[in-house]
């Protein structure tokens, strides 16, 4: 695909697990799940929000702020078909 931002081996592993989540992941389960560091996982799902392919927001989980990333299918279709 000529339109796909180049991502890295690292940020499809990232795509995939957003991808198979029924819901918005932390940055610590994302880092959990790929087997990284949390600040590994921080720098590319900054990197994939900059390329406008994944999604986030402030959460409040027991009166602690995280940010939530996800990924939605009209992405999903356009960049892992």
């Amino acid at each position: 695909m000529e339109d796909t931002p180049n991502i890295s081996e690292m940020d499809q592993n990232i795509l995939k697990i957003l991808r198979e989540s029924s819901e918005p992941l932390s940055t610590y389960e994302i880092a959990k799940k790929a087997n990284v560091s949390w600040s590994t996982a921080n720098i590319h799902l900054k990197d994939l929000l900059i390329k406008g392919i994944i999604k986030s927001k402030e959460d409040s989980v027991k009166s602690k702020k995280r940010i939530v990333w996800w990924i939605e299918q009209r992405t999903i279709d356009k960049f892992l078909s």
